[in-house]
């Protein structure tokens, strides 16, 4: 399946920085996935889980396996999806897990 590549930032530095299948977080409007080549985005982000579905290079973590990373975003901020890009920027999150 194709890639796109994800960041995954907070003012405490990088989270995550590869190449995923899927990414799945919850926006203003509700819950939402990005697959590789998505049209453009900008969205709000909520609080709520963050999933990076098959991460190039994950390894397994207690709650999660080399097929999924967790993150619990905490804060607010802001999504931005551009050219094969998803760019997440929140204000506090913790993971993976």
């Amino acid at each position: 399946m194709a890639a796109t590549q994800v960041e995954i930032v907070t003012p405490r530095g990088a989270l995550f920085s590869g190449s995923a299948e899927m990414v799945t977080l919850r926006a203003e409007g509700g819950d939402i996935a990005f697959l590789a080549n998505h049209m453009a985005y900008v969205g709000v982000l909520e609080p709520g889980e963050l999933r990076v579905l098959h991460p190039e290079g994950a390894a397994p973590g207690p709650q999660a396996t080399a097929d999924e990373l967790r993150f619990d975003v905490q804060g607010g901020g802001f999504v931005e999806v551009s050219a094969n890009r998803v760019v997440v920027i929140c204000d506090a999150a913790t993971g993976p897990q």
